[in-house]
């Protein structure tokens, strides 16, 4: 199944594996739960990532606040750009909560043309983090197989809500309000 040709045509193996699978998947499962990644303490297990802007994420070092993260492939999947928008609509709504928002991006782009995707094309506020999984190591720790799966992680560091929240942003919001109480 040829996924984008900016890759060179066809993308194989686990990427292409996940793209194909997300529509089918995120039509089944909209709003349902994802696979689960959290350890037996409950707790999100930890991942760093080098955001588009250049700086390092890492989850156990936002102890204290919320964080939502969300696995897009930017200009591959039909639902990520929209769903870019929710989240970033989110960041801002939440920012004074001290609520964190990323998108972990499964397209194998590098920063530059993921900074032109999301900050370029959807023009997103600087509030949404963006940071490339190319290797597909966050992804593949937390059992990601469709692109918006979202994961909402409480102040203690354990997973309070996963899963497909796709076009029901009441449902993401509710999540994160949640979360924050």
């Amino acid at each position: 199944m040829k996924l984008s040709r900016r890759h060179g045509g066809v993308v194989g193996g686990v990427r292409g594996r996940l793209l194909a699978a997300s529509a089918a998947l995120v039509a089944i499962f909209a709003g349902g739960a994802v696979a689960t990644a959290a350890g037996a303490s409950g707790g999100a297990p930890d991942f760093s990532v080098t955001t588009i802007d250049g700086k390092t994420f890492t989850l156990a070092a936002q102890r204290g606040k919320v964080v939502v993260f969300d696995f897009l492939a930017g200009g591959e999947c039909a639902i990520c750009g929209p769903e870019a928008l929710a989240l970033d609509r989110s960041a801002t709504r939440f920012a004074a909560k001290g609520v964190r928002v990323l998108v972990v991006d499964m397209s194998g782009d590098g920063a530059q043309a993921l900074r032109r995707f999301y900050r370029g094309k959807l023009h997103t506020s600087n509030r949404l983090l963006i940071a490339p999984d190319k290797d597909l190591r966050v992804s593949q720790r937390y059992r990601v197989t469709a692109t918006g799966a979202t994961y909402v992680v409480g102040r203690d560091g354990s997973v309070r809500w996963q899963g497909l929240w796709v076009g029901k942003e009441d449902v993401l919001n509710g999540a994160i309000a949640r979360a924050v109480a």
